[in-house]
């Protein structure tokens, strides 16, 4: 008999497109857990950061101490640290883009995501949950938007952020169209949208909205 809780429901997209508030916001309409793969990346490329880039990669994840709680958004720790503030600025989003081309880093996310959600009643965000990490999800949804909207949403979160950064608009949708660039061509686990996949725009919508769609898409599939 299957000890699943629940459905696997996974969230894919490009940085900017609502994928974290939008996951979050669902698991909590329907009572499931909410897992931040990207959060993930970023701690490790915290992390790998930290330690002065000097180590082999396989000695840094073999020694790497590193917590997750998900249960109220998204709390990391390092060396016993919270880090959840320090790993969302925009040098961390792309030293996490560049990091999780490394397979073994891909094999170690991929591994702590299957761990956390191989019990069902999870919905999971990122860019490869639905197409590698869970390819047979119960549920999977690809969020998108243009990128100048991506670029201003992301632009507000890091102006609102406690690390007070200044960066301009037009240095993050700069940002924003590399990371898609890089996201899009890596030859390990590129961003797509994975088979079965139900497309929502964003672009127009608020995040109520993205929720109440994906609430309904999850009430009309068997």
């Amino acid at each position: 008999m299957s000890s699943r809780k629940g459905l696997i429901i996974t969230i894919d997209g490009p940085s900017g497109a609502g994928k974290s508030t939008v996951a979050r916001k669902l698991a909590e309409r329907i009572g499931y857990r909410y897992l931040d793969s990207g959060a993930m990346y970023r701690a490790v490329a915290y992390a790998y950061r930290a330690t002065g880039d000097q180590q082999e990669i396989g000695r840094f994840l073999g020694n790497l101490d590193l917590s997750f709680s998900f249960d109220e958004g998204a709390k990391v720790c390092f060396n016993g640290e919270d880090i959840s503030t320090s790993i969302r600025s925009s040098e961390i989003s792309l030293a996490a883009s560049r990091i999780s081309q490394d397979p073994k880093v891909r094999e170690y996310c991929t591994q702590l995501q299957r761990r956390l959600g191989e019990e069902g009643g999870v919905v999971l965000e990122g860019r490869d949950t639905g197409s590698v990490v869970f390819p047979h999800a119960d549920r999977k949804f690809f969020l998108d938007a243009n990128v100048a909207e991506r670029a201003r949403r992301r632009h507000v979160e890091v102006t609102a952020s406690e690390t007070g950064s200044d960066e301009s608009f037009s240095k993050i949708q700069a940002e924003i169209e590399k990371r898609d660039r890089d996201d899009s061509s890596r030859s390990l686990a590129p961003l797509i949208k994975p088979e079965g996949a139900v497309y929502v725009d964003t672009t127009e919508k608020g995040i109520d909205e993205v929720v109440d769609l994906l609430v309904k898409a999850l009430g009309e599939r068997p």
